[in-house]
């Protein structure tokens, strides 16, 4: 009897033991949460006072959203025309909707001063206004499309990559003005081979390259390391890479990236095709360019 007394004691222990956890987990449960809630609440009075009350913050975060949405579709759309099958390529491509520029118009983009890759006398101009920490630049370039459009049109199409950085991408303008550096120092061949090692290691914003980083880049291709340094310390191709976006929204009204333009250097007709279409939509494109 008195072993089985023993037990019970030891069992009612026990049994109080667990419900003081539990009780004190509770308790400790509900403090947090009726604390995390004061903080909320302190944080949201702080945000309300800088806008001028809550109505006035409930807008803003309306407006946020909806442009959230906005963009969020743009993308969805982007990356359906990307995935497309290529075999059903036009019907993704949007109809042709040239324009028109005057020669001079069309020969000061295209030529002068330009970085031209292929055959600089060309009927048609493939531009590409890029940012070198935008994905979807990163998978046009990955995906093979330009060399595949510059060899089969044999001559008759160049590439020319434009910068424009995003300024929400934050290194995107130190990575433009290095890259305009490149070519300062060595030319067109060595620019469009350091723009695809760019895209190669670029990652989420921010964290692609540092001005370091990108200097090491320099030296895989062959580039003088310190050269590349005083350039871009300089601040010498700031302007150049201000005056490429400028022409962007000037002349091509272009809202994202990459944003391509397609341009017949004899007749002053364009088109445009952003994003990251397959071969099949690029090529629809300039077929109609040049007929």
């Amino acid at each position: 009897m008195k072993d089985n007394n023993t037990i019970m004691q030891v069992g009612i222990s026990l049994l109080l033991a667990v419900i003081t956890i539990i009780a004190t987990y509770i308790i400790v449960d509900i403090k947090t949460k009726n604390i995390s809630e004061e903080v909320v609440n302190q944080m949201l009075l702080v945000e309300y006072k800088k806008v001028g009350g809550k109505v006035n913050y409930d807008k803003i975060i309306e407006i946020q959203q909806k442009q959230v949405e906005e963009w969020l579709k743009g993308y969805d759309n982007g990356w359906a025309a990307w995935t497309v099958d290529t075999n059903q390529a036009n019907n993704v491509v949007p109809s042709p909707s040239w324009s028109t520029l005057s020669i001079e118009q069309a020969t000061k983009i295209t030529s002068e001063g330009t970085y031209i890759l292929w055959n600089k006398d060309a009927e048609i101009s493939f531009i590409e206004y890029s940012d070198l920490e935008c994905p979807f630049c990163k998978k046009l370039h990955e995906s093979g499309v330009i060399e595949e459009l510059l060899e089969n049109y044999d001559g008759k199409v160049n590439f020319i990559f434009k910068q424009f950085p995003l300024d929400f991408h934050v290194q995107a303008q130190m990575e433009a003005e290095a890259t305009l550096c490149v070519w300062e120092i060595a030319w067109e061949d060595k620019y469009y081979e350091f723009i695809t090692k760019v895209f190669d290691g670029s990652q989420a914003n921010g964290r692609s390259y540092t001005k370091n980083t990108i200097s090491e880049l320099w030296a895989t291709i062959g580039i003088d390391k310190s050269k590349l340094l005083s350039c871009i310390e300089s601040g010498k191709m700031k302007q150049r890479a201000q005056d490429e976006m400028a022409e962007w929204g000037s002349v091509f009204g272009i809202t994202w990236t990459p944003w391509n333009v397609l341009i017949n250097n004899k007749t002053g007709k364009w088109d445009k095709l952003p994003w990251a279409y397959p071969y099949a939509s690029f090529k629809a494109k300039i077929d109609s360019l040049l007929q």
